[in-house]
């Protein structure tokens, strides 16, 4: 096993979280949502309503972001200052 640190270094670090059992079951409980909202609302709404989601759910990431950036700095002043 190779240091965090390390990997930071060579850019080979993925924080993406692995999903456990409860979330893969609701993902696929999730899917089996999806699929009968397109069969009763058609192919280009479900596209349509994904991409606002995926729009949506960028936004509340970069906002994430920011708020923890800010944090950080904040962290890092409080031990400086």
């Amino acid at each position: 096993m190779e240091s965090i640190l390390y990997q930071l270094f060579i850019d080979d670090y993925d924080i993406t979280p692995k999903p456990d059992k409860k979330q893969q079951q609701l993902a696929r409980q999730i899917l089996g949502k999806w699929e009968k909202i397109e069969a009763a609302l058609g192919l280009e709404f479900v596209n349509h309503l994904a991409e606002l989601e995926g729009e949506q759910e960028d936004w509340r990431n970069y906002q994430y972001f920011r708020s923890g950036f800010r944090l950080g700095i904040r962290l890092i002043l409080e031990a400086l200052g």
